[in-house]
């Protein structure tokens, strides 16, 4: 009887898995870009060079680097909470 059922009721089931499916893959993807920290460390490499060369002075140096730490830390606690999140889901 499930398979019939199936069959019966793939017309509307069927989209519904595919979006789901879709919408998993699109918040994977999202959620790893949130949790990437290359581009923060890269300005930070960018900063450091603009302040050596003189384009910059040090006041402005620091206030633009505590900005970027604050957004590194908001990414590396993403990145906790997310791997505690994925651990507490397996283990149950």
């Amino acid at each position: 009887m499930g398979l019939l059922t199936n069959l019966l009721f793939f017309p509307v089931t069927g989209p519904v898995a595919g979006v789901r499916w879709t919408l998993g893959k699109v918040q994977r993807v999202v959620e790893d870009e949130l949790t990437d920290d290359t581009p923060i460390k890269q300005e930070l490499m960018e900063l450091q060079m603009l302040l050596e060369l003189g384009d910059i002075d040090d006041a402005e140096y620091v206030r633009r680097e505590a900005i970027l730490m604050q957004r590194l830390r908001e990414v590396r606690d993403w990145r906790v909470a997310r791997d505690e999140d994925s651990e507490g889901g397996a283990a149950e």
